[in-house]
């Protein structure tokens, strides 16, 4: 079996279908906080945050639009040099393909994921991402430490998680 190295049809479908709705919670475009000044404020909310009794630290943001302003209407990215990790890693998210693409979603019969691979360029993307937001996480942790995520429907918090271990460690890796 052969593997095709993905290749971007130039669709625009990534870029104009930005909301995902997991476990309930619309979320939007993850954005780290130097990305942000890649928007206008007023598309940017926050994504997640952690605190012991309330939310205190912001841990990553969001767009909180679903189509990204920056494409046009040639689908070209207006920021391509500097656009946000998570754009980047597309249609790469955390080990699989998003089926949001049109290349995963429209899928030939007797066609797998396991033929395509990610590039080595999507592959660190998304490493850099989810390093981010544990580094992130790790700064700001401590024993009882709660975690809340903010949904884009209702405009509220919504509390995920309280962590009395430091939950990303590797290998017996201790903090």
């Amino acid at each position: 079996m052969s593997v095709i190295i993905f290749e971007c049809k130039k669709c625009g479908t990534c870029c104009r279908n930005l909301f995902d709705d997991i476990q309930g919670i619309r979320k939007g475009l993850l954005l780290t906080a130097k990305e942000v000044s890649l928007f206008p404020s007023e598309m940017i909310s926050p994504s997640s945050a952690v605190g012991t009794e309330k939310r205190k630290k912001i841990i990553i943001y969001q767009l909180n639009v679903n189509t990204c302003p920056r494409i046009d209407n040639k689908n070209e990215c207006l920021i391509y040099d500097k656009r946000p990790l998570m754009c980047k890693a597309f249609p790469y998210e955390s080990g699989s393909f998003s089926t949001k693409c049109t290349v995963f979603s429209r899928r030939k019969v007797g066609q797998f994921y396991c033929d395509f691979a990610p590039s080595e360029f999507q592959i660190d993307a998304s490493e850099k991402l989810n390093r981010y937001v544990r580094n992130r996480f790790r700064k700001y942790f401590i024993r009882g430490i709660k975690v809340w995520e903010y949904d884009l429907t209702t405009k509220n918090w919504v509390f995920k998680a309280q962590h009395n271990k430091y939950p990303y460690v590797r290998n017996a890796e201790k903090l």
